[in-house]
């Protein structure tokens, strides 16, 4: 199969654009003490957060792990949108969230590799402009942190410096953004924020994006 559009493209050059305005931004609920920190400190620096999150995608992405956390069953999916530049910083922007068959279990999750050519035929062919900033998984009732089976997929697939794993434990409530860091990872802040929408098809298109959403959209998802 010759490589995706949605991500041949990861490799675009990022747009020189302010990023969210500071009053539209808010820390996520699950966040820990030292990730609050963290926050905090991005929001006074004035400079851009590595990592901003819609609202709809984050409680897609939420509503997703939270789904199987009772069979205790990792998920995982992939982060679309796009990346800007602004005072000399490069920060990505999540505006939606896709996935599709997965073979999961407690310990590990993978796509369904059968249902991987449809899922980029959908995204190729939908209309949208935006590229893979990173992927999210779960790891219900296990914190969240990257294993190596992690981190060697973010570094075969996600090796662009603003690429980022989202990490989120619905059991325990806790959610973190990790990035690669020589030659380990890193944990980097990040904001959600209502003053993004989800992704827009280019031109005239206007059939709305659905590959891979599957029983997520019939979730009702808490406020952040």
């Amino acid at each position: 199969m010759a490589r995706p559009k949605v991500l041949r493209e990861t490799r675009r050059s990022p747009e020189e654009r302010p990023p969210p305005a500071a009053e539209t931004l808010r820390p996520h609920a699950w966040l820990s003490e030292e990730s609050m920190a963290a926050y905090q400190d991005a929001l006074s620096s004035g400079h851009p957060f590595p990592l901003y999150i819609s609202a709809h995608a984050e409680g897609m992405m939420r509503s997703h792990a939270a789904k199987d956390a009772p069979s205790r069953l990792e998920v995982m999916g992939f982060m679309l949108g796009d990346v800007g530049h602004w005072r000399r910083r490069t920060y990505a922007t999540v505006r939606d969230a896709v996935t599709t068959a997965l073979k999961s279990s407690p310990s590990k999750v993978r796509f369904d590799r059968t249902a991987l050519p449809r899922l980029f035929g959908d995204l190729d062919g939908s209309g949208f402009d935006y590229i893979i900033v990173g992927w999210y998984h779960s790891h219900p009732g296990h914190t969240c942190f990257l294993s190596r089976t992690d981190l060697d997929t973010q570094r075969a697939i996600f090796d662009q410096p603003y690429h980022t794993a989202l990490v989120i434990d619905p059991l325990n409530e806790d959610i973190k953004a990790f990035r690669l860091s020589g030659t380990g990872y890193e944990e980097v802040p990040f904001a959600v924020t209502d003053a993004v929408a989800p992704a827009r098809p280019v031109g005239t298109r206007t059939r709305r994006l659905k590959v891979g959403v599957n029983e997520t959209e019939k979730l009702s998802p808490r406020p952040c």
